[in-house]
């Protein structure tokens, strides 16, 4: 068979099976080859390979024996011709290698012992999802079946989306650049020959680090995989495929958990929280904001006058309120607060630490002034459509200044709520021994 080398703009236009791709994957072809920019070009030739692959457009074959590593070969569905690429793996200015997953052993040797630890991580998940132990029983898991396959590493899962989850790995940066680079893998050889990475590497007694972004089902990146080993140069390239592998596992697993927790977690008709989260959230938020001296308002909103839209348009509409509200709360606070259904048409709404009066005045404004501006139409029960107005009361509490538990702050704020009911649709906040203020 003759060989021919080629660059990645010909593997694209004349080699691959470009035509197998979805439309979408075609584009992102086109646009690379219009480009012409050779980090692109090679970007995209992964991307093209990794699916082709996964729809049987080309078939991955072992690479020869002694090749080293970076060998890669495919072949063709109906085809006799092989596509062999050599790619040692990109290093950076830091001394981390850049891994494509597309390039790492499509099969790497797996003893029994270990094929048992990787069928044990898929046990359907264990640990009480009302006391948020769900996500931590998926960690737990991940770092003994890290024990089987990789052994004498240590293996860590960290959140994309909490600065917690980031500081803790060895280096945030690391981190971030794999959560940003979802498609390979980031090793460290040697970390203590490194300035940056040297510190925290010396301080937790490992040399060999990899990051892998762990991705779910849609390709969000949900947080990265940390494996870390004691000696230098520790992982083989079928190492790599295998984290590569326990990074699915772990982005699959984690998807799971969130379900769980989201039918235990939420109401099923408004899509927010329920109670029982809110009741674990409020738990939480308050011994962080006594921790670190800080405060937590808790709103309680009820809609005004509920009753009335289940008689005069029915339980149809009366629940197409609720909806209305709970979206409107949601959408007039910040990332990082709480909306739950408290029960029936009362809402309850967490502001985290820190937040001070003011604020906690401001946003409960808001919160009242954008259901009062909801544009409702709905239909009576003699078929005649109306627009209706809605509106809700607010009572409002501080911790640590009106309430020192979680059930005292409750309280508090519920018994601002009964002065807000008189009159209707105003925010009250609550004043000790004066229950009408």
């Amino acid at each position: 068979m003759k060989r021919r080398d080629i660059g990645f703009r010909e593997l694209l236009e004349k080699v691959l099976p470009v035509e197998a791709l979805p439309p979408a994957d075609r584009l992102l072809v086109q646009r690379a080859l219009a480009n012409g920019i050779d980090a692109e070009l090679q970007h995209t030739a992964f991307l093209a390979l990794e699916q082709l692959e996964g729809s049987g457009a080309l078939r991955r074959l072992p690479a020869p024996p002694g090749s080293g590593e970076g060998v890669m070969r495919y072949q063709p569905r109906d085809a006799f011709e092989l596509i062999t690429l050599h790619l040692p793996a990109p290093e950076r200015a830091d001394g981390v290698r850049i891994c494509p997953r597309s390039t790492l052993p499509s099969r790497a040797q797996t003893g029994l012992h270990q094929l048992r630890e990787l069928l044990r991580l898929d046990d359907p998940v264990a640990g009480d999802p009302l006391d948020g132990s769900a996500q931590t029983t998926v960690r737990d898991r991940l770092r003994e079946a890290g024990r089987g396959l990789l052994p004498e590493s240590t293996l860590g899962f960290h959140d994309a989306v909490a600065p917690e989850g980031a500081a803790a790995c060895l280096d945030a940066g690391l981190a971030a650049d794999a959560i940003a680079q979802p498609g390979a893998l980031l090793y460290a050889p040697d970390a203590w020959t490194r300035s940056r990475l040297e510190p925290a590497a010396r301080r937790r007694g490992v040399r060999s680090v990899v990051v892998a972004a762990v991705r779910g089902r849609d390709g969000a990146v949900l947080g990265c995989l940390e494996a870390a080993h004691p000696a230098a140069h520790a992982y083989t390239p079928e190492d790599l495929a295998r984290i590569a592998l326990l990074s699915d596992f772990c982005g699959a697993l984690l998807e799971r958990a969130q379900r769980i927790e989201k039918l235990v977690f939420v109401d099923p008709h408004t899509t927010v929280y329920n109670r029982s989260y809110f009741d674990l959230q409020a738990q939480n938020e308050l011994a962080r904001a006594e921790r670190e001296s800080g405060s937590v308002a808790l709103c309680i909103a009820d809609i005004d006058d509920f009753k009335m839209f289940n008689t005069l348009f029915g339980y149809e509409a009366g629940n197409r309120v609720l909806v209305e509200v709970a979206q409107a709360l949601k959408r007039g606070v910040r990332p990082f607060d709480t909306v739950a259904r408290w029960g029936g048409e009362e809402f309850a709404v967490l502001l985290t630490s820190p937040v001070q009066s003011a604020d906690a005045r401001t946003i409960s404004e808001r919160l009242r002034t954008a259901v009062e501006r909801l544009d409702l139409t709905l239909e009576a029960l003699d078929g005649r459509t109306r627009r209706v107005r809605v509106t809700i009361s607010i009572g409002v509490a501080l911790f640590p200044d009106h309430a020192a538990s979680a059930p005292d702050l409750w309280r508090a704020a519920n018994q601002a709520l009964l002065a807000a009911k008189t009159p209707k649709n105003q925010v009250v906040f609550y004043r000790e021994g004066d229950a009408g203020a």
